[in-house]
């Protein structure tokens, strides 16, 4: 009988969080025929190889091993068990902990303890500080290796929030990495920075998706609809009287690509409405001398951003950085000048050649100047 059977066994009972005497009223033996089994003083007999590696959920060739390696072996042993178990229990951790016992070299297993530590204590003061120190212990090794992303992005996600800057900071990128970071964090609290984020990032990723070609592969009928059902999801933020200045130049842009659908379809009275509306409200904006522009709306009636998005103001002055929402802005003037002037917006062509419309490209070109 393979060697290995003893510590096998050992760490399946540990993994289900039983004594050696619950395991062995259930396989009806006694504790000490249980406990000569770990020791590897003997081993039990062969008609309780089945009912032991039923009790478990592993194959008998996987609590015996005997067509495997070592280091396979338990690895296929923890893979089987890992995916069995409850994600956000300390059973969990004790199991994962006693493999990194045994392979303390293995990256895999920390990373492995990370998550299940993370899954446990996200959201809750108490378990956070009780498993801190062996967290940041095997963060710390990980944060020279392959899974430096991801065990920074799980400190973000339960770390306390004076912690919290030094950790964003480790993110591999301002943007995209951080925003995320940010919504797994608030999916386990009540985290305002987080929680704006996430509810942004269904519109930023419309908005990408909207404006990332022109001719669109759907046909301007079709991009037409989007643009509008973004438009009135917009409105729907306001009081009724108006889009909220915090949305102008998102709602603009918006606009904007609306009036190159309908120009595209001969329909210049209606493009010409909305393109004049665009320009109206990117003027309107950039003639503001406010810092802080207001969300509007039940959602964000609280909230206001600065021009170029990069912070949220709440209601007691606090600010929260926002990262990577360029798509919700618009408030840098050379995407609205690539819209207006680049050729592959070919659904332009019908007016580019009108005063209306150079005049509208020479107040981009005028403003982007000023701004430098």
């Amino acid at each position: 009988m393979n060697l290995n059977f003893a510590e096998n066994f050992k760490v399946l009972r540990k993994a289900k969080g039983l004594t050696q005497e619950k395991v062995a009223e259930f396989l009806g033996v006694s504790s000490q025929s249980v406990s000569r089994w770990e020791l590897s003083i003997c081993y039990p007999d062969l008609e309780l190889l089945p009912p032991i590696a039923n009790f478990f959920g592993v194959s008998v060739d996987s609590l015996l091993s005997n067509d495997m390696d070592s280091k396979k072996r338990d690895r296929k042993i923890f893979a089987e068990m890992h995916g069995r178990m409850p994600h956000d229990t300390p059973e969990r951790i004790e199991f994962v902990k006693e493999y990194c016992k045994k392979y303390p070299e293995s990256d895999e297993y920390a990373y492995w303890l990370v998550l299940a530590i993370r899954d446990y204590v996200a959201g809750d003061e108490q378990k956070t500080e009780a498993y801190m120190e062996l967290l940041l212990k095997n963060v710390q090794r990980l944060l020279n290796t392959g899974y430096h992303d991801a065990v920074v992005r799980c400190m973000v996600t339960v770390c306390p929030e004076r912690e919290l800057p030094k950790w964003l900071e480790m993110a591999p990128y301002a943007g995209f990495s951080r925003r995320r970071c940010l919504v797994a964090r608030a999916d386990v609290r009540d985290d305002l920075a987080g929680f704006i984020q996430s509810r942004l990032e269904t519109l930023e990723t419309a908005a990408y998706q909207l404006d990332r070609r022109c001719p669109d592969s759907l046909g301007s009928e079709k991009k037409m609809e989007y643009q509008r059902s973004v438009l009135r999801t917009i409105e729907s933020f306001g009081d009724g009287t108006g889009v909220p200045d915090g949305w102008k130049l998102f709602y603009a842009y918006k606009q904007l690509v609306l009036s190159a659908c309908l120009f595209w379809q001969g329909r210049e009275d209606e493009g010409w409405q909305e393109f004049e509306g665009g320009m109206e409200k990117y003027r309107y904006i950039f003639s503001l001398e406010e810092e802080w522009l207001p969300l509007g709306g039940a959602l964000f009636s609280d909230l206001r951003v600065s021009r170029d998005w990069n912070y949220a103001l709440d209601s007691t002055g606090e600010r929260h950085k926002l990262f990577g929402l360029v798509n919700l802005s618009f408030a840098n003037l050379r995407i609205l000048e690539d819209l207006l002037t680049n050729p592959r917006w070919a659904w332009f062509n019908s007016v580019r050649e009108t005063d209306r419309y150079q005049a509208a490209v020479a107040w981009v070109k005028e403003a982007r100047a000023d701004a430098c």
